[in-house]
């Protein structure tokens, strides 16, 4: 009877596992793009590991992180967007 439970369990979260992976596949292809960052724990902090793990579901700390993160993508796309137009009329000027 264990082995029955344990291979319907398995076959859950196989199913689960390919759910998640096709949902991001579809996300990337027909949602708005995403990307994941990583923060550590600063260093100086680490008396406040419980804490910090706890920003996570933190409502608060999660919108102040979007809007910092959001300035800080738009100021580096507004860069490579800068730079590949530099490229593109210098590459202009040599042809013309």
């Amino acid at each position: 009877m264990t082995d029955l439970k344990e291979r319907i369990l398995k076959r859950k979260k196989q199913s689960m596992e390919r759910y998640r992976e096709e949902r991001d596949a579809f996300e990337k292809v027909m949602g708005t793009p995403k990307i994941n960052v990583s923060v550590e724990l600063p260093k100086g902090y680490e008396a406040q590991r419980e804490e910090f793990l706890e920003l996570e579901r933190e409502e608060g700390f999660l919108k102040d992180a979007d809007k910092a993160l959001g300035r800080l993508v738009k100021k580096h796309l507004k860069k490579a967007k800068e730079q590949a137009e530099k490229e593109e009329s210098r590459k202009a000027e040599e042809m013309g």
